[in-house]
């Protein structure tokens, strides 16, 4: 029988959008812990179907501690790189540093992700996440700790970041199958979105906690770290990633990029979220100075900051998670969402720099996380829904790229805050953001027909 997924990458655009049709119907084994969904569901548990999965459960607890960390990290680095310097330009350095290697070795990552078994890729990127955390917690306890080393093991945890994000995401069909996958990535952001709530809230509260500190946050995350480690070994080694044919390395990673070229809706999907992340999600790494330089609320301030941006996109991640067994005008959806993050995005900064009100912007981010995650959520989902299950690896190392290359564009975007203020840096993304989606929706029609 035809795979469709084979069909889909060598036909143009339209062809492809009535081929999504097709695929959406499939079906993959789910592998051990799985267990009968009905066919139809109402309510909470329709939201949260995707968790009636054993080995998604095991899967998204340690996700979460991997995310919570993650965002704890975030909130430390930046602080502790403002503290020690008091410049947006050096935060946009230690930022930068991290997705270099993301950049440099996410294909890798994603060949990995398609040759390995992704389970034990992930455990072994938890293990290291756990080590790196508790060497910064030693440099900073030791009073040691220099905006250089923190550059360093920003490049080490952006090695380590770029095998691990290609299987985390590569898993996810493997766990629940083709019908439940939109549900199961909208909670995995959902969930994401929740730590940036805790994360940030706990981050800042424990930095003033005096027999804490910063060095002590570092601690805690090495610990949250080293349980999602633990979890990832509940989930059983699948039965068949032996079995895969591999190629030479190079042959393998030349394959993934083909698959992608052939294919305008995966073209069309990546470089959307390209611009976006690129241009639109610099702003949390950036909100410290914003907590700091623009709204002068310090460290609590600056976590109730990203926290609310985490609570507005929670809300969308899961409106995203209960509609995912209908919706079918997800492209028109996908649009509109990027279309509203951009204005609100724009608005964000352009208030921020007029009226410097804090709780003018504790009422925007809401806003602005709702919209960016909910567009997350869909073009992930789109981007496995055209890609071969043997290609999904690679195809989202190569999304994933664009993640690394957002900290890098934090470099030019944080030493031009310093010039022109960062509200205004900001909002001039934002307008960019707003006129391409807006040429995209008028030049491309059939991208809105994506189902």
């Amino acid at each position: 029988m035809e795979n469709p997924h084979e069909r889909a990458t060598a036909l143009p655009i339209d062809s492809e959008i009535a081929a999504g049709a097709d695929i959406a119907a499939d079906e993959i084994d789910v592998g051990p812990g799985a267990m009968a969904l009905p066919a139809t569901r109402e309510g909470w548990a329709r939201t949260f179907s995707s968790l009636k999965i054993r080995n998604y459960r095991f899967m998204y607890i340690s996700m979460m501690a991997a995310y919570l960390g993650m965002m704890m990290q975030q909130i430390a680095r930046g602080w502790l790189t403002w503290e020690l310097t008091g410049s947006a330009g050096s935060v946009g350095i230690v930022s930068s540093a991290w997705g270099l290697p993301m950049l440099i070795f996410s294909l890798f990552g994603g060949v990995a992700a398609d040759r390995l078994e992704k389970r034990n890729v992930l455990i072994a990127a938890q293990a290291l996440t756990a080590l790196l955390a508790a060497v910064v917690a030693v440099l900073v306890l030791t009073g040691v700790i220099q905006v250089w080393q923190l550059v360093v093991m920003g490049l080490l945890q952006g090695t380590v970041f770029a095998f691990n994000m290609p299987s985390r995401q590569a898993i996810i069909p493997e766990l629940v199958g083709e019908k439940e996958l939109m549900n199961a990535i909208a909670l995995n952001s959902a969930g994401m979105n929740l730590t940036r709530v805790l994360g940030p809230a706990a981050a800042g509260a424990l930095v003033a906690v005096p027999f804490i500190d910063i060095g002590g946050v570092f601690f805690i995350m090495a610990f949250i770290n080293l349980i999602s480690m633990i979890t990832l070994i509940q989930v059983p080694v699948s039965d068949n990633w032996r079995e895969r044919v591999h190629r030479p390395m190079l042959a393998d990673l030349f394959s993934g990029l083909s698959h992608i070229r052939r294919s305008s809706v995966l073209l069309t999907l990546i470089g959307m979220g390209f611009l976006l992340i690129l241009l639109g999600m610099p702003y949390q790494a950036l909100m410290p100075v914003f907590a700091a330089d623009v709204f002068g609320v310090g460290s609590a301030g600056f976590g109730f900051l990203q926290a609310a941006s985490g609570v507005g996109a929670i809300v969308g991640t899961l409106w995203v998670a209960s509609r995912a067994a209908d919706m079918t005008d997800r492209g028109r959806t996908q649009m509109l969402a990027a279309f509203a993050f951009s204005v609100t995005l724009f608005l964000f900064g352009l208030t921020s720099g007029l009226f410097r009100a804090f709780w003018l912007g504790m009422l925007l981010l809401p806003l602005v996380g709702l919209t960016s995650q909910m567009f997350m959520a869909l073009n992930n989902t789109m981007i496995m829904t055209y890609t071969d299950h043997e290609m999904r690896g690679r195809v989202m190392s190569v999304y994933m790229m664009t993640f690394s290359l957002m900290p890098i564009s934090i470099l030019p975007m944080g030493f031009l805050a310093d010039s022109i203020g960062i509200a205004n840096v900001v909002a001039g993304a934002a307008a960019i953001i707003i006129v391409y989606v807006a040429l995209l929706w008028v030049l491309r029609p059939s991208y809105r027909q994506i189902q």
